[in-house]
């Protein structure tokens, strides 16, 4: 790789290209559901088992970010992005041939969740330190991509399915993504030790808080109270989001009375203001701080989850799906800068996978409270209030983040990781 200033700042954009690639390829998740039908019918499942391993997957992902962190700390994401390719590949592809559920858990549990958790952070990471001056507003671009994914997805599943079954669709799917991947690993190089493009200058979000000046390692990270504060926002901010993509379209079929053809349109809906809201937020994060674009989101959250307790026509209900899915496109936005932000870009990769559990525990906790309440309840709606109620605590998590995180800057000789 060149040392030539103009060369490298040219060259970050091919890095960009082949993050976003690599994070397409794990936006193929949203997919899910529509293997869920073909796939149960033909192996005799229930829809509680076969919806048992998305949960495997997202926890799998989320612990196997981690320690690929460690690893790309040493030894940089290329590599690990061949790995990670073929691991993914190799889930998708075996699955068609998981005739049981404990074989199903593994295959598309264990082994593809853990190749999405070996391509995510790194190559996020990677590209966020390639642009200092810009990380919420890349952030918002590569993130991007997880949105537009279920719009090329989906409706391309669902023809395979059809032209080929669902078993040789799984085949499919496994061979194009180890292809797709190792055609664009070659190009994730690391940024420089401490890069910086010509004419740097820091945005406003990142110079309220300086993160050139702290460098803080994973061990320090987790020793301090400001990390499981920031863990915790990040559940209970991401909770609404979950509950909503678990559950959008029944939600629309039981609370409207839509048919099931036009719940799955409500579910395109939340996807593109989804895809909006990530790219606005990371446009946002640049203008607002991450704390006041932390919290216009939250307001938005709690107002839609109000709203949408009283949605009795179609407009109203739609309105605040656009503002929920909106709203929740931020989250996994905000918190990669967030990180970097409060504990320093040299350790990111290592950092913010461990703060990405806080994600896979939204995951866990809001589909939980729509199915909790469904069921017990035999409506949605006390899982809104539910929802907007964590919010709202989220809202005040903030503000406690904010002046932690003054305190840490004032403090930060002793905090600082000596290399």
């Amino acid at each position: 790789m060149t040392d030539d200033p103009a060369k490298l700042a040219h060259h970050r954009w091919s890095v960009f290209s082949s993050a976003w690639v690599l994070i397409l390829i794990i936006s193929s998740i949203a997919m899910y559901s529509v293997f869920s039908e073909p796939l149960t019918q033909l192996r005799g499942w229930s829809l509680g088992s076969f919806n048992l391993a998305y949960s495997i997957y997202t926890l799998i992902q989320a612990v196997t970010a981690i320690f690929a962190g460690m690893y790309m700390h040493k030894h940089g994401a290329k590599k690990m992005m061949y790995v990670g390719g073929f691991t993914i590949a190799a889930g998708w592809f075996l699955t068609s041939f998981a005739s049981s559920i404990p074989a199903f858990y593994i295959t598309f549990g264990i082994v593809a969740g853990a190749g999405s958790g070996i391509l995510y952070n790194p190559s996020l990471v990677t590209a966020l330190k390639w642009f200092p001056e810009q990380s919420g507003r890349i952030s918002g671009l590569l993130l991007s991509s997880a949105a537009i994914g279920p719009f090329l997805f989906s409706p391309v599943a669902a023809k395979v399915i059809e032209l080929f079954g669902v078993l040789n669709a799984f085949r499919i799917f496994g061979v194009s993504f180890l292809i797709l991947a190792w055609a664009v690993a070659w190009k994730l190089d690391s940024a420089p030790e401490g890069y910086r493009p010509p004419g740097f200058r820091p945005s406003k979000s990142s110079s309220q808080t300086k993160p050139k000046k702290i460098n803080i390692n994973w061990k320090v990270m987790v020793s301090s109270p400001l990390f499981y504060l920031l863990l915790v926002t990040m559940i209970v901010a991401s909770t609404a989001g979950t509950m909503l993509v678990s559950s959008v379209s029944v939600i629309a079929q039981q609370q409207i009375g839509l048919t099931a053809s036009l719940g799955a349109i409500i579910v395109s809906v939340s996807t593109l203001s989804n895809f909006i809201g990530r790219l606005s937020f990371g446009v946002l994060f640049e203008k607002m701080g991450a704390f006041g674009s932390l919290v216009f989101d939250l307001l938005i959250t709690i107002s839609a989850l109000l709203l949408i307790a009283f949605a009795d026509t179609l407009v109203v209900f739609v309105v605040c799906i656009i503002l929920l899915g909106f709203s929740f496109g931020g989250v996994l936005v905000l918190f990669p800068p967030l990180t970097g932000q409060l504990f320093g870009l040299k350790y990111l990769e290592i950092n913010y996978a461990i703060v990405f559990l806080g994600y896979a525990g939204g995951a866990f906790v809001g589909p939980r409270i729509a199915a909790y309440f469904s069921e017990t309840a035999g409506s949605f709606v006390p899982a809104y209030f539910v929802a907007a109620a964590l919010s709202a605590i989220g809202l005040i998590l903030v503000g406690l983040l904010s002046l932690m995180a003054r305190k840490q800057l004032s403090n930060q000789k002793k905090l600082v990781h000596q290399s």
